[in-house]
């Protein structure tokens, strides 16, 4: 009887953490439906901008141009134009039909405010490549070209000459699944359409009826938000770098087996609540976010902000790094940088559990030596599950601080009025229960209440 009846307190909790979490998604897809399909569906925008930025359905044959900097930026010294150039390429192969043909490094020796960037050699060099190539396009790797340097550069190599904010944009748009999503990228859209245009006004209706929407999508956030509070369940965000494993992280946590984690950079644009349960019975909710990535301007990231206060709104945050990548210094400092730009607390910051995944992929002791920093934080594998148990340990000491639970024990008669409220009407979390010795008609029951709930059951049985 006992046995049955812990496993149903069990059942019923996570039963309303897991329709919630299913329910999250559902309300997204009606919001989509009842606001947003009409301005997606703009099909006269739409063959606007695939002309301003020279999309093509075949996709495009690319050079890419990665600068190497003669005077290395502040937090970029461990960086190299390789590594960096990987990165590059790695972008260029996450767009459908897109590949790259050619590449080449070149040093910068100034800031980069010229209009060709290079000196005439290079550019010579630069433009004989590109024709060697056949390539249609040219992406050169920085963050945000002027609009002399597009105009000057597309005038020397005859094919569209592209930068990183075009680029994640369109990564951006090609994955963009739920209409929150696409909202969210096509406000992002209009400032870039804007820039190539060179005409402030352009594009003014359609940004207003944008905003009013995303207006309707925060408020829709707050009321999720208010729906999480109601049934009073811890979450924990969690952030990092493009690709180093977030969702492979939550599937390991909660063993949620509809989660399909992919191997490519911004595989997730929307943010999804999956829920889970801590050994001490506390059950949580993990949030998956969109990932950070370096040298693009803040307002990209900026446009997703309705739905990274998810995120910030959490009780704790998980910082996944992928300790395999050999530019992962610059991958953390970017994901810092980027949670101060949007905001994060400070404090939030400060209390961020740092998870360094993908361990299983250190291929020898020269790269462990590497990281020797790190020795002593949390490596993880969610392939071999090396960590997880002591991560797991780490978010609930954590989680029961930042969510103000309060443990309390009481010795209960079996079936008794107290037992039942304990044990079936939700009012908390049982960790354990323990038959007494003496008695065994009596039960020693561990219970985790949430501050707001512990009032209410104090209010209740005041001498309890």
């Amino acid at each position: 009887m006992l046995f049955k009846q812990i496993f149903t307190h069990l059942s019923n909790i996570k039963s309303s953490v897991r329709l919630f979490s299913r329910s999250t998604r559902l309300y997204t897809k009606e919001f989509v439906d009842r606001h947003l399909q009409s301005l997606l569906d703009d099909h006269e925008f739409t063959s606007m901008s695939s002309a301003l930025l020279h999309i093509r359905s075949a996709g495009h044959r690319v050079y890419i141009i990665q600068p190497s900097m003669k005077f290395k930026a502040r937090g970029r010294q461990s960086t190299t134009a390789d590594l960096q150039l990987s990165e590059s390429i790695s972008l260029i192969h996450t767009l459908n039909k897109w590949r790259v043909v050619g590449h080449g490094i070149y040093t910068l020796k100034s800031g980069g405010s010229q209009r060709y960037l290079y000196g005439k050699g290079n550019i010579e060099k630069i433009t004989n490549e590109v024709r060697q190539c056949q390539a249609t396009a040219v992406f050169l790797s920085i963050d945000r070209l002027s609009l002399g340097q597009i105009d000057g550069l597309t005038e020397k190599f005859r094919v569209p000459v592209y930068d990183r904010y075009s680029i994640v944009l369109q990564i951006f748009k090609n994955h963009a699944q739920s209409g929150a999503a696409k909202l969210q990228v096509a406000l992002a859209e209009i400032p870039l359409l804007r820039y190539r245009r060179n005409d402030g006004e352009l594009f003014k209706d359609r940004e207003r009826n944008l905003r009013a929407e995303v207006m309707k999508l925060e408020e829709h956030r707050k009321l999720l938000k208010r729906r999480r509070s109601s049934i009073d369940i811890p979450t924990v965000a969690v952030v990092g770098y493009t690709n180093a494993g977030k969702t492979s992280l939550i599937k390991a946590l909660t063993k949620d087996a509809s989660l399909q984690p992919k191997d490519q950079l911004f595989a997730t644009l929307d943010v999804t609540t999956h829920a889970g349960i801590l050994p001490n019975a506390l059950n949580v909710l993990y949030v998956d976010t969109v990932g950070f990535i370096a040298d693009i301007p803040t307002t990209l990231i900026e446009a997703f902000r309705a739905t990274l206060n998810d995120a910030v709104d959490a009780h704790i945050l998980i910082h996944v790094c992928d300790i395999s990548h050999p530019d992962n210094v610059v991958q953390r400092k970017t994901v810092m940088q980027t949670l101060n730009e949007l905001n994060v607390h400070p404090s939030k910051i400060q209390s961020m559990i740092t998870v360094f995944n993908k361990s299983d992929l250190l291929e020898d002791s020269s790269q462990e030596k590497s990281n020797s920093e790190i020795d002593n934080e949390l490596k993880v594998s969610c392939k071999t599950g090396q960590g997880l148990n002591q991560l797991i340990d780490t978010i609930q000491e954590r989680l029961m601080i930042a969510s103000n639970r309060i443990t309390c024990e009481y010795r209960v008669l079996q079936g008794g009025q107290l037992y039942q409220v304990l044990v079936t009407e939700n009012v908390c979390s049982i960790d354990t229960m323990i038959v007494d010795e003496d008695d065994p008609q009596f039960i020693h029951l561990k219970c985790l209440f949430s501050k707001p709930g512990y009032a209410k059951f104090q209010a209740r049985y005041p001498n309890e």
